[in-house]
């Protein structure tokens, strides 16, 4: 783990203790019992989602599972180790670059787009050399890219963060069909949890530290967007949401690291179902497989487990990952 991530992950656990600390105090006090899974009286509960281990490898912190379902295989990444990772006809390939990774996506017929510490970058194929496509330019040192995806319209947005917590907060980047970069006027110290409406029509996305989810109206034709909205405060849940992905029914599923959990979040802000997740740190769930209806979920190392892919076959129908339609 490079010295960069061993800093994030001290004051990620350090903020997380003392806040669950603050929960347990706060619901002893108030005699409230803690929202692990709630019971019908207070949502629709499904059965109980059964997860298993997807490879025998262990990561310090594995994020962004996406189904490629151009040739049918599971990627992800491993954030500070700087891999890109997929399991393709059974076998587990990775490529490596040196810094960290944040997130990819697809491009065109066999092309990747990656986000990368030092930018957004071009892959024609799986093991190609890259190029550039926008730098990030920042003087805070711990600034990088972390959670992103493709828009509906093919554009590439990508959020940062700043691991140190001074200066600059971090903010999602567009990057439009031309090539042009935008910042848009998003901000947290870890942007998080970037996902859209089925129809395209809205973008999610979560402030890891405030625990809030936001919501804008989003132009698929243009990338134009709209006020910055509260979609769902989950400060009284267990952990902080991280990696999200929207369910093909318009549900907001987001990881919530450090709570063992996944949460379901309705198209109308509304929480819907809490799954128990094996894994102390879930990062960031995806829907994937021949008919977009198992759930992966990745996880960062904790007090006494390494990270590592989770998933759980038949959970809910999903979505179909977008390509992005940049022009290289």
């Amino acid at each position: 783990m490079t010295g960069e991530c061993q800093g994030e992950f001290l004051w990620v656990n350090l903020l997380i203790s003392a806040r669950t600390l603050a929960l347990i105090l706060l619901q002893q006090g108030q005699k409230k019992t803690p929202m692990l899974i709630d019971t019908e009286k207070d949502m629709n509960v499904a059965q109980p989602i059964q997860f298993e281990k997807f490879v025998d490898l262990d990561f310090d912190l594995a994020e962004c599972p996406r189904w490629d379902w151009r040739n049918e295989s599971w990627m992800w990444v491993n954030i500070c180790d700087g891999e890109l990772w997929r399991q393709k006809a059974g076998v587990n390939e990775k490529l490596e670059f040196g810094e960290p990774i944040g997130c990819f996506a697809m491009h065109g017929e066999q092309g990747f787009i990656i986000a990368l510490k030092s930018g957004m970058y071009y892959l024609e194929n799986w093991g190609a050399e890259k190029t550039s496509l926008a730098p990030l330019v920042s003087e805070f040192p711990r600034m990088r890219y972390n959670d992103g995806r493709v828009a509906p319209g093919g554009r590439f947005v990508a959020g940062t963060r700043n691991g140190a917590k001074v200066g600059d907060q971090g903010q999602f980047h567009q990057l439009h069909l031309n090539g042009d970069i935008e910042a848009l006027p998003m901000f947290a110290w870890t942007c998080n949890g970037l996902a859209f409406s089925p129809d395209g029509l809205w973008l999610y996305w979560a402030d890891t530290g405030s625990s809030k989810v936001y919501k804008h109206s989003y132009n698929p034709e243009t990338g134009e967007y709209g006020e910055q909205q509260l979609h769902c405060d989950l400060t009284d849940y267990n952990g902080r949401p991280d990696g999200a992905s929207v369910d093909a029914e318009g549900n907001y599923w987001v990881a919530m690291y450090a709570g063992q959990s996944v949460v379901k979040i309705s198209p109308q802000g509304q929480v819907k179902q809490v799954v128990e997740v094996p894994s102390e740190n879930p990062t960031m769930v995806g829907f994937g497989g021949d008919d977009f209806s198992d759930l992966m979920v990745t996880s960062a190392e904790g007090s006494n487990e390494k990270g590592k892919l989770l998933i759980a076959k038949n959970v809910t129908q999903g979505l179909k990952e977008v390509l992005a339609a940049v022009v290289i």
